[in-house]
Parts: structure tokens; C-alpha cells; sequence
């Protein structure tokens, strides 16, 4: 596991899915199942265990967690909604991204809430593709591409 994060009372650090599989849920129980009115099944997908995953605390408190998949995707991003617009999702996602580009994938991808697509422009992710529901919530799929060393 890498060195925890802080940014300002936020820490981020990696989570172990093993012993923290109960909070990690929880906090997308939260956001996902009870505010965005997404299935738990839908959620639960059986990619946790093989993901690399962080959490977000203040005060030691959890309040924000995501997932890099092993193929280099970011998902399952969320903020509890009391600590949204304070910085804590663009610091948790800062810390998935670099975990995702030590993997060494020549790209990186996520699928976008609509709402969120700026945040990730500015680490330099693009669009590609159209619009597509997924859970029933309007998404675009992004990529980041590691810049190529000139060959000459």
C-alpha cells in the first residue's frame, strides 16, 4: 500500500477491501443506492475484491471512496453529499488516477456522470463516444492516453 494523502483535513488514503468492505459499501449505499436510486446489485458487481481501492477521511471519519479496476478504469467515485464541493472528490480522484497510471496501462478510462465530466477534463481526460444510461443514469465514457515518447 502507498503513503496516505493529506490535502488540507482531508486524508486519502488506499482502503483494503478485505477489512473495509463494510464501510467502502456503506459509503456507496449511501450515495448510490439511497440518493441516486441505484440497484445494490447493480453497485455490487464482483470486481472488488481485484481492485486497487482508497477512502477519503476527515477527522478519521469516512466520507468518499472509489476503485481502480486492475484494467486501469476509476469507478464507483462518491462523496458523501454533507462534504461535496469542499475539494474531497477531486483530491480522491487526483489519488485513484496516479494509483491507476503506476499500473502501467497505456490508457485510462471511466464512465462519466454528466455533472462530472469537467472534473475530469482537467486531468486531461476526453470524451468518446455518445451518451449511455447506466444504473439508468446518463454517462459518456472518457480516456486518458499516456503521452508517447517521440521515437526520433
Amino acid at each position: 500500500m502507498s503513503e496516505p494523502v493529506r490535502q488540507g483535513d482531508v486524508t486519502i488514503r488506499e482502503a483494503d477491501w478485505s477489512t473495509e468492505r463494510e464501510t467502502l459499501l456503506g459509503l456507496r449505499h449511501t450515495v448510490f443506492t439511497l440518493e441516486q436510486d441505484v440497484a445494490p446489485e447493480e453497485d455490487e458487481d464482483g470486481r472488488d475484491p481485484d481492485s486497487l481501492h482508497a477512502v477519503a477521511l476527515i477527522g478519521g471519519v469516512p466520507v468518499a471512496t472509489g476503485r481502480v479496476l486492475p484494467e486501469g478504469r476509476i469507478g464507483r467515485l462518491c462523496v458523501l453529499a454533507g462534504h461535496r464541493k469542499r475539494g474531497v472528490g477531486t483530491a480522491l480522484f487526483s489519488f485513484l488516477f496516479e494509483r491507476a497510471k503506476t499500473l502501467g496501462w497505456p490508457r485510462v478510462t471511466l464512465h462519466a456522470q454528466l455533472h462530472a465530466v469537467h472534473l475530469y477534463e482537467r486531468f486531461g481526460f476526453r470524451v468518446t463516444g455518445d451518451v449511455f444510461l447506466d444504473a439508468d443514469i446518463e454517462h459518456l465514457n472518457m480516456v486518458w492516453e499516456r503521452p508517447t515518447e517521440d521515437p526520433s
